[in-house]
């Protein structure tokens, strides 16, 4: 049998280096495929970028070592073992600064679930490609000797790649002795190799992360950017998932020091709590526990446990006096339906007749003092409180259409709900919206605003809707709906100097063209005469959209110096962004600067994208 041939162009693995970031690399050099070198290495060609660092046998490991002539070792700190993520495949996160600064490769760290931050730039790790919104290397990348390094391979056809530059994202930056950075550098230390011990490994894992979750309070969040935020909040979901190694060898660890004989007995047996509640309040898997308890010869209880209701007259005060229903109380103790009937029945109270009129909303009533339309609205009915609060946030909006997509519902279902209120009250609550006229309550309306405004009504809301109680809505949001639905005859959003930038901006339809030549040129002065010539909009629409935008503080002017023109020519007014133009437009910075998005009148855009066009648009931004 001959030797396995030995590569004539190579590539030094750097320290630390992943497999597939040096095979990547060994491919460029050699301008070939990644998977035509694997082929020619006798490796298999996997559809999973992970398999190379996981999921190579011994006898290819040392054929790999061979045909490449490296020394003993260094194959070894490029690949891990796969019972460190458990279920899982591993995902990959990476530093834009470390791929830009290293042209493209990367260290075997970033596979690692713990793996959350790079300590030489200060900045958390980012997951996902910012043009495909995926992760860049899920899938065994191909022709890579026909893209540049650091860019993201993802296939989006059968011959084309994603191609964005991952280089080029935003930094996710902490602040300088941030816990998070902290705690990274401790995890930097633990060695990396093909024959570290997972149980071994996560003991020393645990011993960082744990502390670092449990001191991390909300102050520490708070200098954080959002994306920074969502991105600690990403990591530590996969840190704690029962379905990855760490996150499973953790769950059993808890369980084996939370879940004593002694503590079953006292809260389970004892004190008749659920298992799944046990569960929940630890941050256990369910049937995790209930496997343990059973491991621990606890007896386990299908369905909820027989409950006995000591308390008789506390029963009868409930059913007869307050009007609650059966299900109402049997939820609230934690029993079943049947359980309340049969002390019902020993007492010899007669049950309701089994409808819709036994629910305890139905029967309820306010206290007198409370004014007469809440009353009415609520007292008989299922959802009256419900009705109400969508009748407080919709007359905040000009329409019924605009209230109907804020709450996520069809126009047709909260005209049947509001038409139900006013049958309740009795009367006409509010006058429908015509064309640039938007909705507006009554006389009575008006009063019933006023009155859920009370502190004492928001708590019986409160109390009566719970999670389902929708907040107000926000000032943006009404502006927005608002602006959508003026279409153009809605007004240019104003920039202020020195004031932070609106999280929506109005811009209609007209000066979209002019905009976004202005954004394209935005680090150089132009003029009327510059702007009609590049884009071809007449010279008098041109002047009349620039000082329109100047009135909104968009632009500012500049009346051309004698130095600059001669003195025999009319001098020239140059016109440039202002910094609240440039501060709202930095706001999409992983977009394109030069094109706008105009989608579905009311929907909401984003300022920096390209669609088709439409009458009038609002950009949302941030």
């Amino acid at each position: 049998m001959s030797e396995p041939r030995t590569l004539a162009i190579r590539v030094l693995p750097q320290p630390g280096e992943s497999l597939d970031s040096w095979l990547e690399a060994l491919a460029r050099r050699s301008w070939t495929s990644l998977s035509a070198l694997l082929d020619a290495l006798g490796l298999p060609t996997q559809e999973r970028t992970h398999h190379l660092l996981t999921g190579l046998p011994p006898e290819m490991f040392q054929r790999l070592k061979k045909q490449l002539n490296l020394r003993a070792g260094v194959l070894e700190q490029s690949v891990v073992p796969a019972a460190l993520f458990g279920r899982r495949a591993p995902h990959w996160r990476f530093c834009p600064q470390c791929l830009r600064e290293g042209q493209g490769r990367f260290p075997i760290r970033w596979w690692l679930p713990w793996t959350f931050a790079c300590t030489k730039h200060q900045a958390l790790l980012h997951k996902r490609c910012p043009s495909c919104h995926t992760e860049p290397r899920v899938f065994l990348p191909r022709s890579v000797h026909l893209h540049p390094p650091g860019h993201c391979m993802r296939r989006t056809g059968r011959r084309t790649v994603c191609g964005a530059d991952l280089g080029e994202l935003p930094a996710l930056a902490l602040p300088h002795g941030h816990p998070l950075l902290q705690a990274q550098e401790q995890l930097n230390a633990l060695p990396v190799h093909q024959r570290m011990a997972a149980d071994r490994t996560f003991t020393k894992v645990d011993k960082c992360l744990s502390p670092l979750v449990e001191s991390m309070s909300a102050s520490d969040l708070i200098p954080l950017s959002e994306a920074a935020r969502d991105a600690w909040q990403n990591v530590l979901a996969d840190v704690t998932d029962p379905t990855t190694g760490l996150g499973g060898w953790r769950a059993q660890e808890r369980r084996r020091t939370v879940l004593t004989p002694d503590f079953l007995k006292r809260e389970y047996t004892d004190g008749r709590t659920p298992l799944r509640v046990i569960a929940d309040t630890h941050g256990l898997p369910r049937r995790h526990v209930i496997r343990h308890a059973k491991d621990l010869g606890i007896t386990i209880f299908r369905g909820i446990r027989p409950h006995i209701i000591d308390d008789k007259q506390w029963l009868r005060e409930q059913y007869l006096g307050r009007a609650r229903g059966i299900d109402d109380i049997a939820q609230e103790i934690g029993t079943t339906n049947n359980v309340v009937i049969r002390h019902l029945e020993d007492l010899g109270i007669p049950r309701r007749p089994f409808s819709a009129r036994s629910l305890t909303a139905l029967n309820a009533k306010l206290d007198e003092s409370l004014p007469p339309d809440i009353r009415a609205a609520v007292e008989g009915t299922l959802h009256g409180w419900l009705r109400l609060r969508r009748f407080q946030i919709s007359m905040a909006f000009p329409t019924i259409s605009s209230a109907a997509q804020h709450l996520g519902l069809v126009s047709s279902a909260l005209t049947t709900q509001f038409h139900q209120l006013e049958q309740a009250i009795g009367t006409q609550l509010f006058h429908r919206s015509v064309r640039h006229s938007p909705q507006q309550p009554t006389v009575r309306g008006a009063t019933l605003l006023h009155d859920l405004r009370q502190s004492q009504i928001e708590e019986l809301m409160q109390n009566a809707l719970g999670q389902r109680m929708d907040p107000l809505p926000a000032r943006d949001a009404v502006d927005t709906a608002t602006a959508a639905v003026d279409g153009q005859q809605g007004a240019l959003t104003v920039l202020r100097p020195h004031a932070t930038a609106p999280r929506r901006l109005n811009i209609p339809a007209p000066l979209h063209p002019l905009l976004s030549h202005l954004l394209h040129h935005s680090d150089e002065e132009t003029s009327v005469s510059q702007i009609h010539t590049a884009t071809g909009i007449p010279f008098n629409t041109v002047y009349k959209q620039i000082k329109r935008l100047e009135a909104a503080g968009w632009v500012t002017s500049r009346l051309e110096t004698h130095a600059e023109r001669p003195a025999a020519a009319r001098r020239r007014t140059f016109y440039s962004l202002t910094p609240a133009a440039h501060q709202a437009a930095a706001t999409t910075a992983d977009v394109p600067r030069h094109d706008f998005v105009h989608e579905k009148r009311g929907s909401g855009t984003d300022l920096g994208e390209s669609s088709q066009s439409v009458t009038g648009a609002t950009a949302r931004v941030g």
